[in-house]
């Protein structure tokens, strides 16, 4: 991906990145999350709210391979596996944090919500 691109996509405002997340999500049926050096998810937020970052492009989540992450590694969920993922996440009380940009900015939602949002736009292309 050209670093144009990139950077303006990464300069959308966090509800226009969620969309474009859950359009190429639903496109190429794969989403992007970074594991630690023991292979687990991280998180941000606090322990009031515990969320897992994501993003729709192999580009974006290695944009953040830097500094406290930088030993860490991209990992990619098939659609099905992260809707799998999606349901234990719930019961565990995780939210999403859904294509944050450098600064850890983006909406946040429960992980039922982004299935259906993932969902609704999937039945678009049918």
């Amino acid at each position: 991906m050209n670093e144009k691109k990139l950077n303006n996509v990464l300069s959308l405002e966090p509800k226009e990145r969620y969309g474009y997340l859950i359009q190429k999500v639903a496109d190429f049926e794969e989403i992007f999350v970074i594991t630690d050096t023991v292979d687990a998810f991280v998180t941000v937020g606090d322990s009031d709210m515990k969320c897992i970052p994501v993003w729709p492009e192999h580009d974006f989540a290695k944009e953040f391979l830097t500094d406290d992450w930088a030993d860490f590694k991209i990992k990619t969920l098939s659609l099905n596996e992260f809707y799998d993922w999606l349901d234990k996440l719930e019961m565990e009380n995780y939210h999403i944090a859904g294509f944050p940009n450098k600064d850890l900015n983006s909406i946040v939602v429960k992980p039922q919500e982004i299935k259906s949002h993932l969902i609704y736009e999937c039945d678009q292309y049918e």
